[in-house]
């Protein structure tokens, strides 16, 4: 019987490509808390990991296929995170994961906001409070921007550690551009108010959605420029050192804003200064 490793080279390239561009099935997570663990258990790490621990043969060709893929600037992450006006918590879906690399060339986090969400309590709907979605968007220390930030940190981390497993040499996770996309705000059709409301929603009006994407913009740069700054003469003492090339800002996909050389450095996101 022919075995795997008995097929040419190029036709094992192609079964490693198909696994790196395999659609992931969409899974809407509610996140109370976030933890290393936390994001790691929700890492969508796919089916082929057993793959890798075949053989070292065919361990190194899949490692191989994914420095091709981050090669040719096609090694992608992208994730939705949800804001819902008066939930205690965001929600996570994660849209392509390809496989762990510490070169990623594009990390694309969709930032959707759901207003006027009805929430079931003692046995009826109710409807949140405007006060708690200004409490959400605009800048103060429990913000989205905030939540956002310490996600994307924490996510970053936890790749850095996994990348790091057996592999002593190892010390850089470089992200060439993270793209913050905020989408439309959302809101529910008038009238319905049943448990499956996401099923039912409609962006907001133009007027509306105008409003609130300004004020989201503005805490959202306000964090952006809290930043404390981190002498890059002092990145030597950073292991593994965590580095972005290019944050960009965008509204459906046109960006407005754009900073340069961003690392993590004790937990925080900091800009580099030279």
């Amino acid at each position: 019987m022919t075995g795997f490793l008995d097929l040419p080279l190029e036709i094992r390239n192609v079964v490693y490509d198909f696994l790196l561009r395999e659609e992931l099935e969409p899974h809407f997570r509610a996140v109370m808390a976030v933890s290393e663990v936390y994001v790691k258990e929700r890492l969508p790490l796919r089916s082929y990991r057993g793959l890798l621990q075949t053989c070292r043969k065919t361990y190194c060709e899949f490692k191989q296929a994914i420095q091709h893929l981050a090669a040719s600037k096609q090694l992608e992450y992208e994730l939705d995170i949800t804001f819902s006006h008066g939930r205690p918590y965001f929600a996570l879906t994660w849209v392509w994961f390809p496989g762990l690399s510490s070169t990623i060339n594009s990390l694309v986090v969709n930032v959707d906001l759901r207003i006027r969400e009805p929430f079931y309590y003692e046995g009826q709907f109710q409807s949140p409070h405007d006060h708690e979605l200004a409490h959400l968007i605009e800048d103060v220390p429990e913000s989205f921007a905030n939540q956002l930030f310490d996600y994307i940190a924490i996510l970053l981390k936890t790749l850095a550690n996994l990348l790091s497993y057996g592999d002593p040499r190892f010390n850089l996770l470089w992200t060439e551009s993270l793209v913050l996309n905020f989408r439309i705000p959302t809101t529910m059709v008038p009238g319905l108010e049943v448990p499956r409301a996401e099923q039912r929603r409609v962006n907001v009006d133009s007027e509306e959605a105008e409003d609130l994407l300004e004020t989201m913009q503005t805490t959202l740069k306000a964090n952006a420029k809290a930043f404390h700054a981190f002498a890059a003469s002092h990145c030597g003492l950073l292991s593994p050192l965590i580095q972005i090339g290019s944050l960009q800002f965008a509204i459906e996909g046109v960006v407005w804003g754009e900073g340069h050389n961003l690392i993590l450095a004790h937990n925080d996101f900091q800009w580099l200064r030279y």
